[in-house]
């Protein structure tokens, strides 16, 4: 096959979606298919930097200036090419290339349903509501999806207005670089980057997104801290201004705290590695990355019991109750959080281990090559629904 993947606009992508489309064009090419990549170039949006007002520079990138470039790019494709949208908040792009046979993959519909107040923890502003409305717009116009999870197809599937010609599920694969390492590497690794956290037990947090519900990991790791004085805390992504706040309400455990804005990818498999365990109360996820990565590294999973989050821990992750919205049931929901997860870290050795395996053996099931099948067979079928097969 000849595959045009679309992605994002570079300055504005997130780390996880790019690693998502990296999978994608690296499969791809190893399967043989030809893949061509195309992105809106950086014009007037690299002028200056990405915050507000000049943000908006980049979307006259995406939305003005690159769809001519992406009509033009198209005009003469031969036959049995697909056109593949690495995420359906590229849907604005869907006027260009809806008559081509194409693919829409669905991350995430959190910033849709949180537009439409649908997601009480979250309510962006008036143009952020106009604009995921027009996102919705395009993608309503595409003809087959993949979801990266069962929840995100059920998420999409209540923003469609038509029935598509496909819309199924692709679980996400578990990238090669996760997995045990060599007790040594693990700790000259932390000696080089976190030399105070050597011989500390600790708990880890990957993540920035209001979705992650950072306040709720402060909580539950200040409750078992009052259990375990020398408990500590290393978050991954820069701490909000009420997250600040919150430690400077709580200075007993500033010492304990560590934050990273940024990890390699070395440093982040080692922090799995040696972690007590990972602590995720994810209000929502379009699916959970640092779920499997943490348990394919033999690392404990805490983490919410709802979907997707169940989808990709299945038997192997610890369960803590949702958060509730409410602020008056945020402190009952955290004292009952800790106790699950002390239960869990309070196991005896044997116990332990067989969690350990079992987590490992479940998280090297979401093989890459299989989702590569599911991906090969999806997209011929899509080239043969839309009359190009």
């Amino acid at each position: 096959m000849r595959i045009i993947l679309l992605r994002h606009y570079a300055p504005s992508v997130g780390p996880s979606m790019a690693a998502f489309a990296d999978l994608v064009k690296q499969g791809l090419r190893k399967r043989g298919h030809h893949v061509t990549e195309l992105t809106p170039p950086i014009l007037l949006g690299g002028w200056l930097p990405q915050r507000w007002p000049w943000h908006w520079l980049g979307y006259v990138d995406q939305f003005l200036l690159f769809p001519p470039i992406l009509w033009w790019s198209l005009r003469s494709l031969p036959r049995q090419s697909l056109i593949v949208l690495t995420d359906q908040a590229l849907g604005p792009w869907m006027c260009v290339v809806r008559h081509y046979p194409h693919v829409v993959h669905v991350n995430d519909m959190l910033a849709l349903e949180g537009s439409l107040g649908l997601l009480p923890e979250h309510r962006p502003g008036r143009t952020g509501r106009l604009y995921q409305r027009w996102i919705r717009h395009g993608f309503r116009q595409a003809l087959c999806f993949l979801s990266i999870s069962e929840a995100t197809r059920l998420a999409l599937q209540r923003q469609l207005s038509t029935s598509p010609l496909f819309s199924d599920v692709a679980l996400l694969p578990l990238p090669s670089r996760f997995g045990p390492l060599p007790a040594e590497s693990v700790e000259a690794a932390l000696s080089r980057e976190l030399p105070r956290l050597q011989g500390r037990r600790f708990l880890f947090h990957i993540g920035r997104n209001w979705y992650k519900n950072r306040q709720g990991v402060l909580a539950i790791w200040e409750r078992l801290s009052s259990r375990w004085g020398d408990l500590d805390l290393v978050l991954v992504g820069s701490l909000s201004p009420a997250l600040v706040l919150w430690l400077q309400q709580h200075p007993a455990l500033a010492d304990r705290l560590f934050v990273l804005d940024h990890a390699s990818d070395e440093l982040i498999v080692s922090l799995y590695n040696r972690a007590a365990g990972l602590l995720f109360p994810s209000y929502y996820e379009g699916f959970g990355w640092p779920i499997l990565e943490a348990m394919a590294c033999g690392c404990p999973v805490f983490t919410t019991d709802r979907a997707p989050m169940s989808e990709v821990g299945g038997t192997a992750a610890y369960y803590l109750p949702p958060c509730p919205p409410e602020p008056q049931l945020f402190i009952d929901w955290a004292d009952q959080a800790a106790l699950l997860v002390a239960s869990g870290l309070d196991l005896d050795d044997a116990k332990a281990e067989h969690r350990r395996q079992l987590g490992m053996a479940w998280a090297h099931s979401f093989d890459y090559d299989r989702w590569l099948d599911q991906l090969d067979a999806h997209y011929r079928r899509a080239l043969v629904l839309q009359g190009a097969g």
